[in-house]
């Protein structure tokens, strides 16, 4: 189901395609992901975020769903505290996301 959140993310994915085995800044992607790691109390932010978002219209359901899918209610330490299977272009997504909704 096509979504704002599944848009951006394929958005994110063709351009880290498009440009090869390094991030823009010259280091690997395994490094630029590291930079998007969150810890328990972002998660529980960015759960408090999604779901009041949710509530005030501001995400649909099935946005507020790829949301708290993506973080996950335990994040997996080998995913840099995402749910399991997250993605580099989804962490930009809901990381982007998280800074817009925080911040108004």
């Amino acid at each position: 189901m096509s979504n704002r959140i599944t848009q951006y993310a394929a958005t994110v994915r063709a351009k880290r395609a498009s440009i090869g085995d390094t991030a823009l800044d010259g280091t690997s992607w395994d490094d630029a992901e590291k930079n998007l790691d969150i810890n328990h109390f972002e998660r529980v932010a960015y759960q408090n975020a999604q779901a009041r978002s949710h509530a005030m219209g501001k995400l649909t359901t099935d946005e507020a769903m790829v949301v708290y899918r993506a973080i996950g209610e335990v994040g997996s330490s080998k995913n840099g505290g995402w749910s399991k299977g997250t993605d580099y272009a989804l962490k930009v997504t809901v990381t982007k996301l998280m800074g817009e909704l925080l911040l108004k």
